[in-house]
């Protein structure tokens, strides 16, 4: 057996493939999944030597020839360089786990030299101690994973485990709450973590990574992507998009497309592979909606697409955060569909019937979500996000109802009785309303990166409304309703940053001066100048 000894993988360095957190042995009973007993099974992820590589149906490697390969008891085959990981017998799905040295020649011609994890580690507790990082995971756990469950309470990030570059990611997204924590409020004052330093961990670990991903290189990526730009004045489009191409990639290289309910690996790691999976499709739908792209992501090529009540185990919520994830993954499936159906070419007479469809499936999607009885989510975040994602996903529906509309207008019956502007103006009024209640105590919270372009599109839409009025009413009602919008969004503005990115597109139009930005038919300037007088 001299060939197995360059891998090792019966060496100390893969023994934790072939334990559980609770060190019990294989026979055990770790958990039980959709009611059935699950016995003890090696890991897939969680540590640093390990980069599991999914085997596709279409690979040289048939899965099917190798699902006859001779594997062990914990479903693995090992060869001198590698070896092979089988984790359903039933759908035939495969890993390959390659030695890591494997890959040193192709990074050094990459220009990848990443330093080793110790080194990493020691550079990573130079700007942030290993007490301030537990503390900054505390700030992480308050305020930024209600919104992304991705990690297990089995295996939580720990400053002296974790992966440096995850930490540095954790630590970069949860600065921005040290104010929050006794001590760190007076450390950071005086002695402030570098960002530099961080962003720089980051990207060259992120970049020698690459070649051989696994997941902590796919959370470092999601958090990259859901930090708030540090300029708020500043979407950074290019950027968070082109990353999120880098985290698809990646999660599909590491077998996050699949969904790994029926796999041989523990409970904890199966409802965490799902909750990341789900929150990457999320995250590609609402950034696509944001940003104007054509997803990443569609549900033919990823399977995760809505989370379970099973994905609950060892998420870390408490009940009514829970609650607030299982919402969102409904909301998420709505936004999904709204993308898929609405933003392609329909003749108009295709359009009506969806846009009736997707917003009955919105509302009763909201009703259904709705707690008569406890209403703390309702102010509270991710339910504040949640509200504004409902109206966003109300607006992106209508308003590609109304641009079909205007498009057609020569087809449309004058005794039609629907009429998709009246609806959007009356849900661009409840948005506006929705604004109006934010509170000043709601400041410390994290905001998804697609909401800065939700409230953006909130006035750009009251702004098309005014443009594209038939009669002069229409047009003075659109200019008075945002107006009152952008008074509130400038006393807001301090206190919510999220806000200011929409609030300075929409003052630099009327800095110009919106006759001299628009086409303006003449009951529409007129309109224009009568809302000026009102002023």
């Amino acid at each position: 057996m001299d060939f197995l000894q360059d891998l090792d993988i019966d060496g100390p360095e893969y023994r934790f493939m072939f334990q559980t957190p609770d060190n019990h042995a294989p026979s055990t009973v770790a958990g039980s999944v959709n009611g059935s007993y699950r016995n003890t099974y090696a890991l897939l992820d969680g540590h640093e030597n390990l980069h599991p590589e999914t085997l596709g149906l279409s690979g040289d490697m048939d899965p099917y020839l190798l699902q006859r390969y001779q594997s062990d008891e914990h479903g693995t085959f090992k060869f001198k360089q590698l070896a092979i990981r089988s984790v359903n017998s039933v759908s035939p799905v495969q890993f390959l786990i390659s030695q890591p040295s494997l890959f040193a020649q192709s990074r050094k011609e990459a220009g990848h030299t990443g330093a080793s994890i110790s080194s990493q580690r020691a550079e990573l507790e130079k700007a942030i101690s290993p007490n301030m990082g537990k503390r900054l995971i505390s700030l992480y756990t308050r305020f930024i994973a209600p919104h992304y469950p991705i990690f297990s309470s089995d295996f939580p990030p720990d400053p002296a485990t974790s992966a440096p570059c995850l930490l540095a990611a954790i630590y970069s997204i949860a600065l921005p709450f040290a104010m929050y924590d006794d001590q760190l409020c007076i450390d950071m004052a005086y002695d402030s973590p570098d960002a530099e330093d961080l962003a720089h961990l980051i990207n060259t670990t992120v970049a020698f990574d690459l070649h051989l991903p696994n997941i902590s290189t796919v959370q470092t990526l999601f958090l990259l992507i859901a930090r708030p730009s540090s300029n708020p004045l500043v979407s950074d489009a290019s950027y968070r998009w082109t990353t999120m191409g880098t985290l698809v990639s990646a999660a599909t290289n590491i077998g996050l497309h699949l969904d790994p309910s029926l796999w041989n690996i523990p409970s904890a790691q199966i409802a965490a592979r799902r909750r990341l999976s789900f929150f990457i499709f999320g995250m590609d739908k609402w950034l696509a909606a944001a940003l104007g792209r054509p997803p990443h992501i569609n549900r033919e090529n990823w399977l995760v697409d809505e989370l379970s009540a099973q994905d609950e185990h060892a998420s870390g919520l408490d009940p009514s955060q829970w609650t607030d994830a299982m919402a969102f993954s409904a909301l998420t499936s709505s936004l999904a569909s709204t993308l898929r159906r609405l933003y392609l070419i329909q003749r108009p007479e295709e359009m009506r019937a969806t846009v009736l469809e997707l917003s009955q499936t919105l509302e009763q999607r909201k009703m259904g979500e709705s707690r008569p009885a406890d209403h703390s989510n309702d102010t509270s975040m991710p339910g504040m996000a949640i509200k504004l994602g409902y109206y966003y996903t109300q607006l992106l529906i209508l308003r590609a109802a109304v641009h079909a509309q205007d498009s057609h207008s020569s087809t449309t019956s004058t005794s039609d009785q629907w009429s998709p502007r009246e609806i959007l103006k009356t849900v661009l009024e409840e948005y506006s309303d929705f604004l109006k209640t934010l509170k000043s105590d709601e400041t410390a919270e994290h905001w998804p990166p697609w909401c800065q372009s939700a409230f953006s599109s909130l006035c750009f839409a009251m702004l098309f409304m005014f443009v594209s009025a038939t009669t002069y009413e229409e047009a003075l009602s659109s200019m008075e309703l945002l107006q009152a919008t952008r008074r509130q969004m400038r006393l807001k503005a301090n206190a919510f940053v999220v806000i200011r990115l929409g609030l300075l597109r929409m003052d630099a139009i009327f800095w110009r001066g919106v006759d001299q930005v628009l086409k303006l038919e003449p009951h529409v300037k007129l309109a224009l100048d009568a809302s000026k007088q009102a002023t």
